[in-house]
Parts: C-alpha cells; structure tokens; sequence
C-alpha cells in the first residue's frame, strides 16, 4: 500500500520537478501491479520502506524496528486515512455546489471552499441597473407585501421580494433564477415581484403598468416572463403584441394601458422601494436579508435555506 501513498505524494509534487514525475510513474506502475495481482517489479515499496524505516533507526532505533516490523499494516491505515479524506474533500464540494456550504444543508460553519462566507452572506452586490449612477453595499430596510402580485404559499413565514426594472437588462439576466426559485418554492415560500422602473430606461414604466393590466385578467405572471423574454425594449406595439399572444381580452387590456388604469399600483411599489432604499435593480429580499444584481441560483438557494 505504500505505493499508493507514494503515488499521490509524487504525483503532487511531480507538478513541480520532473524528478519526483518519474517516482510518481513508478509508483503508478506499482499500484497497477498490485491490483492486477502481480508484483512490484522496480522494488519501488521496498526501497521506500528501507529509506523510511533507516531514516528511523537514526533516530529512535527501537521505534525505528517497530515500524519495520508493522510497515504493512502502518502503510494500510494511512491509505484507509487517505481515502476518507478523498471522500470527505469529495463530499465537501458536492455540498458546497447544492448547497453554498462545503459541511453540508444548514450548516453555517466556516467552509474551506468559500472563507469568506460569501456564498452565504446575504449582502453580495454584483452588477445592477442603478437609479443614481454607482451601486454601493448599503443597509435596506425590509419591504412590506401591500397589494403587489405574489406567486405561491401564500402563508409562508419566507417572503422572497423582488425589485425589478423590465427595461434593465441587469434584471433580465436575472430572471431565468428567479423563475427557477418560483418554481422550486412555490410549496413554500412566497414569491413577491415589485416594480422599480429606472425613470433612464425607455418604456420601464409603461412596461410595468401593462403588466398590472395583464394581472386584472389573472396573467401577471404569464405576461411578466413574456416582457423578459421578448427583450429589454419594448415599444407600445410590443406591448399589445404580447398581450394579443397570451390570448388577452384585447380591448379590457388595450383600455387599461391607455388610461393607464394600473398607475397606482406601480407608484405604490416606486414608493415603497424608495421607502426601503432600493439603489438598483434586481434588488432580491429573503425576509431582511437581500441580494444586489443577478446572482447564481446556489447563492439565493443558501439564503432561502438559512430562512426557512
């Protein structure tokens, strides 16, 4: 079994001088042996053995003649030992992939992977569609629910609360996660989008009164994903070309957005970011906690977890 432990030490430390490459293919050639049930022809186990044990006997003779004696069992249990901790650096990643913490679904420990916390510290900011020009990582305030659309479990103790611009290609990009979120959690949590149009951004505002018009048809969200879809622009034709392909009722709809009959609403949630302190969107609440700009699904994943 020493040439196994030969084979990791020297297959590392063969990145960096040729000489330990070569140790490293013979110890390779060795484990294959042993495998196959043959023996180590290059004598690679028992020159190891020798230079480790007479290295010993220099030292500390007695000790030196024990490890001689037991070298075979001695080089099992580091190779046991080897292969736990291959399977617990394994499992760490797995863990830190799912979920955002190398020790595993909870666990808030310190994570080799990840030592500054970040994937699953509630504060990360990354790009975003911002209303004065620099994004900054500061304190917001928790938002309140009020009259904005919301996706599924409506008695959830988790709100997840999205600020969003359909103009702002920033949020765009995020939106594929958050779908997946309402997807994945519409049993239990409660998905909240509000809307935050960037006043430098052509139809944002427009865009969201069209969709509180699609919601008094119960397509919020039908017609929300659409705008997504279709693009950051959207002129007044697209916006009755998307209501026209989700099959609205055209004149109730053409009506509403003319008279921009949703208004309200869509100041309600202007007002309530400003109330909150919203500087860019997306902006994404999970109860007080939040996330600037789009962020990976394993990242809201982490937060939701350390919520609910």
């Amino acid at each position: 079994m020493i040439c196994v432990l030969a084979l990791v030490v020297f297959g590392i430390l063969g990145i960096f001088s040729i000489r330990y490459r070569v140790i490293a293919k013979e110890a390779l050639d060795c484990v294959f042996r042993r495998v196959t049930l043959r023996k180590c022809e290059s004598g690679l186990d028992k020159r190891l053995k020798a230079q480790i044990t007479g290295k010993l006997m220099r030292k500390n003779k007695k000790l030196g003649k024990i490890i001689y004696k037991n070298f075979e069992i001695i080089s099992w249990f580091f190779t046991i030992l080897l292969i736990l901790s291959i399977i617990g650096a394994t499992n760490g990643v797995y863990n830190f992939v799912a979920y955002g913490n190398c020790n595993g679904k909870g666990s808030e420990e310190f994570c080799i992977f990840d030592p500054l916390g970040t994937g699953t510290r509630g504060h990360n900011v990354t790009e975003a569609c911002s209303i004065s020009g620099d994004v900054h990582d500061l304190p917001l305030l928790k938002p309140y629910i009020h009259s904005s659309p919301i996706y599924g479990a409506l008695d959830s103790e988790v709100v997840i609360v999205e600020f969003g611009c359909y103009s702002c290609p920033y949020t765009r990009e995020a939106e594929p996660v958050m779908k997946q979120i309402r997807e994945e959690y519409k049993d239990r949590y409660v998905f909240v989008f509000k809307h935050f149009p960037i006043e430098t951004h052509n139809q944002s505002y427009e865009s969201a009164i069209a969709a509180e018009c699609a919601r008094k048809q119960g397509m919020f969200w039908e017609y929300h994903e659409a705008l997504f879809a279709h693009g950051p622009r959207h002129s007044d034709q697209d916006i009755l070309q998307i209501a026209q392909t989700l099959q609205l009722n055209i004149d109730d709809f053409t009506q509403c957005y003319n008279n921009q009959e949703t208004k309200d609403l869509v100041d309600a949630d202007i007002q309530e970011g400003r109330r909150v302190g919203i500087y860019g969107t997306p902006t994404v609440f999970v109860n007080d906690d939040y996330l600037v700009g789009p962020q990976s699904f394993r990242k809201y994943k982490s937060l939701i977890r350390k919520k609910g």
